[in-house]
């Protein structure tokens, strides 16, 4: 405190020559009309371009609750949609009154680990069984396939992504709903492997795949990729091809976790047959 007091003894004369300075200044523009309207407007565009530097830094680091929001927002809408309804006869379906029933509804999850450059790779989310994610439960990115949940805690669930070994997709041309499947054969995470495709079928470079609705997994419908290169297999008895996943494996943020609300229906049907 003492060498402060002495600085400002020793210095007196600088601070003193500032403060009548600033005094002048003030009176200068206070009683001359053009200097005030001059510095008026030089302060309010320093002002406003300081404002503005501090709103969209705001908004840059409010992204991360807007994405958020989007997507529980476009979780909502897809559970609307009408690929998530099932038509059912009112006259056998007692429950309710409406021809159409959700069979869907989607639970949206933010990715927290992700990798691509592994044979086998895997996905983990940010939800779990207290939000009701149960294993064998599809993972999307809007209309395009992820992968399916495999383990499941409190809060987190893994995801076996599409690009893994074990991972073979019941799938489907969409132009006449031809079935095939599809298999990541390593590699690069955008390519994908197209199987068990008919030789009577004429297959075109852009082709789309989807889903084929066959498993409790996966919706109908749900975009794979497109077809880039078709490879004759004279001694087999189908043909394979080449394509482009949609999904950008390696950008993933956001998911949805698809909930099949008729899926213990469905396996517990399948299981009584099997036991015939």
């Amino acid at each position: 405190m003492r060498n402060l007091y002495l600085f400002f003894r020793k210095h007196y004369y600088i601070f003193l020559f500032l403060l009548l300075e600033v005094v002048s200044l003030i009176f200068f523009f206070h009683y001359n009309q053009f200097q005030n309207a001059a510095m008026y407007n030089w302060t309010s565009s320093v002002s406003g371009s300081i404002n503005a530097m501090f709103y969209e830094i705001a908004e840059y680091f409010a992204l991360q609750r807007t994405n958020f929001i989007l997507s529980q927002e476009n979780a909502i809408l897809r559970g609307r949609m009408p690929e998530a309804l099932y038509m059912t006869d009112t006259a056998i379906y007692t429950r309710s009154d409406s021809l159409l029933q959700t069979e869907y509804r989607f639970i949206n999850a933010w990715v927290i680990s992700n990798t691509t450059n592994r044979r086998n790779n895997y996905l983990m989310i940010n939800k779990g069984s207290l939000q009701g994610v149960e294993p064998h439960m599809g993972v999307i990115f809007g209309n395009k396939l992820v992968g399916q949940v495999v383990s499941v805690s409190r809060h987190f669930s893994w995801v076996l992504s599409m690009l893994h070994k074990e991972s073979k997709i019941s799938a489907k041309f969409l132009k006449n709903n031809q079935l095939v499947s599809v298999e990541w054969p390593g590699g690069d995470y955008r390519k994908g492997f197209v199987r068990e495709i008919p030789k009577h079928i004429r297959v075109l470079p852009g082709d789309t795949i989807v889903t084929s609705g066959n498993s409790e997994v996966f919706p109908n419908g749900i975009l794979i990729g497109v077809i880039d290169q078709v490879r004759e297999q004279p001694d087999e008895n189908f043909n394979t091809a080449t394509l482009t996943f949609l999904t950008d494996f390696n950008s993933l943020g956001y998911v949805e976790v698809v909930v099949d609300l008729f899926r213990e229906e469905k396996v517990q049907l399948k299981g009584s047959f099997q036991e015939l």
